[in-house]
This record gives C-alpha cells, structure tokens and sequence, in this order.
C-alpha cells in the first residue's frame, strides 16, 4: 500500500509539473500578444500620422499637383501599412484560437486530474486511511479545478481577442482598399491633364525621360514627336475658350486613339504636346501622325496639328532631344507656309 501510494504521489509530482510548465506557455503566449497588440497600436498611430499629414498637405496645396503626388504617395504608403497589419492580425487571431483550444484540452486534462484526486480520497476513505497525505490529494483536487476554471477563463478570453483580431483585420483591410483607391485617384489627378488626357508637364517629362534612360541602356530606338495644335489661339478668341478646351479635348483622344498604350503623351504648353513612342522608326512615327491629322480633318477641315519628330541619339538628353524636335516642328511650319 505504501509502495502503491508512493507511485501516486510521483504521478501527482508529475502532472503538477506538467501543468506548471503549460502554465509558463501560456504565460509566455499571453506577453506576445501583449506585445504584438503593442507594435499593432504604434503602427496604427504611425498610420494615423501619415494620414492626418496628407490631409494637411492637401489642405495646405489648394490644388497644387505636386502635393497632390506627394500625399498620394503617403496615403498609399499607409494603405500598405494597413493591409499588412491586417495580414498579421489575421495570423494572430488564428494563433489564439489555437491557444484557446489549448487552453481547453489543458482544462479538460486538469479536470480528469482534479477528478482522479478525488477518487483517490474516496478510496482513502474507504480504506480508512488516516494518514494526512488524504487532505493534500483534496487540496490538490481542490487547485486543479480552480486552475481548470481558470483555463477556461482564458481560453475564452483567447477566443474574444481573436474574434476583436479579426474585425480589425478587416477594417483595416477595408481602410486600405478604400486608401488604394484614394491614392489611385489622387495620383492621377496630380498626373493627368484634365483637357487632352495626358500626362502632366512635370510628371510626364519624367516619364519620358525614363524612357529615353531606357533606349540608352538597351540601345532600343525612341521616337519624340513635338506636336503644335494649330489656331488653338485663334479658336479661342473667335469662338471662346469653350470651343478652345473641345479643340484641345479632340486633339488628345485622336492621339491616344492612334498611339500605343505605353507611348508616353504629355501636355508641355497650352498648344503643345510631347509624345515619346519607344521601340518606332522616325517613318512609322511619321506614318502614325499623318493617320492622326486625318483623323483631326475628318471632324473639322480646319482641324490640323503640326508635328515635329527626332529619334533618340546614344547621347542625348532630354532636352536635347526636345530641342531637336521642336526645331523639326519649325521647319515642317515653314515648310508649310512656304508651301501656302
């Protein structure tokens, strides 16, 4: 009996370890939450911070295209911030189930402890032992179920946080979709010429210019044309500015409508556009621009453009090679007066 109850005791030795040491596991668990809520909670004030910043600078541009690019970049910066956290939130969140089922096994295990202990003090009982080892197997039941209880407690807390983790997941993703969108928006506003539907002087240029590094690198050909809208001037002050703006409107949806996707259009003046079209001989460049004049001619005879045309050299810059199409754009103008 003392040997049988020697063995009981080191089984008993050993679950209390066991739940000690699932007890430093949960605890450990519970701090890395604590700390992953704490990174969530600066990241959504850094968040915060970009945003609010944007805001400002918008309200500060009254509509200046620069700052417009600059917050949209910000809002989208934000915007990926937001979809990340939310990856993690999802992540932690199934983590926590996970613990909470855990937690749940543990309790279970400890109320199957707490119930052994109890059948153990019966016995005790029955066999009229006297001996006090019977009042720590009570005390033992005793702990076990209330540790039990407290492991439910938790895993239910587990549960309510990973429920939480999950709803702010997806605010956080439906705040960065909304923000993508946002960002998108504000881009091409700041990018994009309201009239012809090109690009903007600043940002298209830039454009151009990458492409222009580009056919340096690769040694690919590049094309620029200079394009003049005839009598814009005179559009409008005879017939108003209206009448102006439908001019300038028409010119840029016949451009895009005869140029490639990723040829690059850029409003440069008031009359003036730019065109790169990488990958293009000067002829088929050439080609492409009488297409466009017809096109102009066939909604109005008096309708035309002017355009100028230079193939990129190894060493050209950027505004060498503008130079070089504005000055073939002079000739094709005297060339046609000349021939008036």
């Amino acid at each position: 009996m003392i040997a049988l109850r020697g063995d009981r005791d080191r089984t008993a030795s050993d679950r209390d370890q066991t739940w000690s040491d699932r007890d430093q596991t949960g605890s450990d668990q519970d701090q890395t939450w604590s700390d992953h809520d704490q990174t969530w909670s600066a990241s959504d004030q850094r968040t915060a911070d970009e945003d609010q910043h944007a805001a400002d600078d918008d309200f500060a541009a009254g509509g200046d295209a620069v700052t417009y690019h600059r917050s949209a970049l910000a809002r989208e910066r934000s915007s990926r911030d937001r979809a990340a956290v939310s990856v993690l939130r999802d992540e932690s969140a199934a983590a926590r189930l996970r613990t909470a089922e855990d937690r749940d096994r543990a309790a279970a295990l400890r109320d199957r402890g707490a119930e052994g202990r109890d059948g153990l003090a019966r016995l005790h009982d029955l066999q009229d032992d006297a001996d006090a080892s019977r009042e720590d197997i009570l005390v033992r039941a005793r702990r076990d179920r209330a540790r039990a209880a407290a492991d439910r407690a938790k895993a239910a807390d587990d549960r309510a946080r990973a429920a939480a983790d999950r709803e702010a997941a997806a605010r956080e993703r439906a705040e960065a979709l909304r923000n993508r969108t946002e960002s998108a928006d504000n881009l091409k506003l700041a990018t994009t010429d309201e009239l012809t539907g090109a690009w903007t002087r600043k940002f298209g240029l830039e454009e151009v210019s990458r492409e222009l590094e580009r056919a340096h690198r690769t040694g690919a050909t590049l094309v620029l044309a200079f394009v003049d809208v005839d009598g814009l001037k005179q559009v409008n002050d005879s017939q108003g500015h209206l009448a102006g703006d439908a001019l300038l409107r028409l010119v840029g949806e016949t451009l895009r409508a005869n140029v490639r996707p990723y040829d690059v259009i850029v409003r440069y003046g008031g009359d003036e556009l730019v065109c790169a079209m990488p990958n293009l001989s000067g002829p088929e460049a050439r080609a492409r621009f009488e297409t466009i004049a017809a096109a102009l001619k066939a909604v109005d005879a008096e309708h035309s453009v002017t355009v100028g045309l230079a193939e990129a050299e190894p060493a050209d810059s950027l505004q060498e090679l503008i130079a070089r199409a504005d000055a073939d754009l002079l000739e094709a103008r005297r060339s046609s007066q000349s021939n008036d």
